[in-house]
């Protein structure tokens, strides 16, 4: 649980990234870095998977030994997703709040 403490304490101080840490029945902790973007730690190393597919299209595990590996690994991944975030939950260009929340509440379908 101290190694998932120190790494989101890495990623929120260097990166501005926060991430929710809990401990496992296990033993070992689970960092939620972002939605769909989970780490996990044994207390010696980090592992998680990557947001995007390898060659093969399936997805590919990525692991660290070290803290600051970890930290800047996870934050490439989290800005990954944060891109899609932005231009794909929506499904293409962002679109401003008020123009969805009027198509989604106060446009008759």
């Amino acid at each position: 649980m101290r190694r998932a403490e120190e790494l989101a304490a890495v990623l929120a101080d260097v990166y501005g990234i926060s991430a929710d840490v809990h401990e496992l029945a296990s033993g070992r902790a689970i960092l939620s870095v972002h939605y769909g973007l989970p780490a996990y730690t044994d207390g010696e190393k980090f592992w998680w998977t990557g947001p995007e597919p390898g060659d093969s299209g399936s997805p590919v595990l990525s692991s660290a030994l070290t803290l600051p590996v970890a930290a800047e690994q996870l934050a490439g991944h989290h800005a990954i997703l944060r891109g899609r975030d932005a231009a794909g939950l929506l499904g293409g260009e962002p679109s401003p709040p008020a123009d969805v929340v009027m198509a989604e509440h106060v446009i008759p379908r």
